[in-house]
């Protein structure tokens, strides 16, 4: 378990400002958290976004992983480990709590209330299931917007997609566009490498992501005991192919990145049915009501059953590929630059 987390800002008239930590009396001190932002302002010229690694400097010496915003913000997300914590299981939570803090201000850490919630958060993400970090990072919608141009694509450089997010989303600053970028990266959806001779970071497609309903595991156990769920099913899967796989896209990255619809739907996959009795005395009745609504769950005789599986698929980018390719043979990118792709795809899928 970590020791805390923080946020701070650079301040042209006063300097390093800590604008909060959490837990209040965590082991690092202030002057430590001011420390560790003056070791960034100085360890290159030109400070990139992105992730860090420090050591505090008081007797503990612990370790801290922490994401810069970039120069326009000018802010610093970071976590405190305890000893042996590796950085790598709270690297993806922590630039998704970046984004979300660069993205809504420094409203989101008004309170000790929300620090508590950002909190809470963290110590779940190593435990969440990849459904449940893609889901929550995709019910934002320059998420989607983010990976449709990257599809498009396949490589593209990080001012390019500055300007083209920008287009659709004027508000948005550089600092929160390459964070979202850092979100998908650390989710294995895109990759980055910093180019040393043009002095600019590209990004790669890795993955499409899809999300779908597909039949229960359990779905001939369900249909042994609710005799009308085969023809149901049939029919709500003719529908669903026809087109209604479509609204998914919106709908179901709110319900897996739902805490507490999640482990509803974990439940009803391990068990199939679960009575009425049982769902009203767990708590679950509104939340079970909501996923009926939606077709994923479904009621007969006093029991509710597992009737859709919402779920994520990663997809090869195979168009994304032969786009890429068609790009090179018409001389609008260099040999080197998709060898370069080839190679981070193949290392990408040699891990899984």
């Amino acid at each position: 378990m970590p020791e805390g987390v923080f946020l701070m800002k650079w301040d042209p008239r006063v300097g390093p400002e800590v604008l909060g930590m959490y837990p209040p009396e965590a082991v690092i001190t202030r002057d430590e958290l001011i420390e560790i932002f003056g070791s960034l302002l100085i360890r290159e010229e030109e400070r990139r976004e992105g992730f860090y690694t420090f050591k505090t400097v008081g007797t503990a010496k612990l370790d801290v992983v922490a994401y810069y915003s970039g120069i326009e913000l000018n802010q610093i997300f970071g976590v405190v480990l305890s000893p042996n914590e590796k950085p790598d299981d709270y690297r993806g939570g922590l630039v998704r709590l970046a984004l979300r803090t660069f993205k809504l201000g420094e409203i989101i850490v008004e309170t000790e209330e929300r620090w508590r919630e950002i909190w809470n958060w963290l110590l779940s993400y190593p435990t969440m299931a990849l459904e449940q970090r893609i889901g929550d990072v995709f019910q934002d919608i320059e998420s989607y917007k983010l990976l449709e141009i990257m599809v498009d694509a396949g490589i593209a450089n990080i001012d390019d997609l500055v300007l083209k997010m920008k287009t659709e989303f004027p508000a948005l600053s550089r600092d929160v566009i390459t964070t979202y970028v850092h979100t998908l990266e650390a989710l294995d959806i895109f990759a980055t490498k910093w180019d040393e001779r043009a002095l600019i970071e590209n990004v790669y497609l890795l993955r499409d992501v899809l999300f779908h309903r597909r039949k229960p595991e359990k779905f001939n156990d369900i249909a042994k005991e609710i005799m009308i769920y085969k023809d149901k099913w049939d029919a709500f899967a003719k529908r669903y192919y026809d087109g209604e796989w479509i609204n998914d896209k919106e709908l179901l990255p709110r319900i897996l990145g739902d805490a507490e619809k999640y482990k509803i739907i974990s439940e009803f996959r391990r068990r199939g049915i679960i009575h009425e009795s049982e769902v009203n005395a767990m708590g679950w009745t509104d939340q079970v009501e909501e996923l009926k609504e939606i077709e994923i769950l479904d009621e007969e005789d006093n029991k509710y059953y597992l009737f859709s599986d919402p779920t994520i698929a990663y997809v090869f980018p195979k168009y994304t590929i032969a786009k890429v390719v068609e790009k090179l043979k018409n001389g609008e990118l260099g040999k080197e630059t998709v060898i370069e792709y080839l190679r981070m795809l193949r290392e990408a899928y040699s891990r899984t």
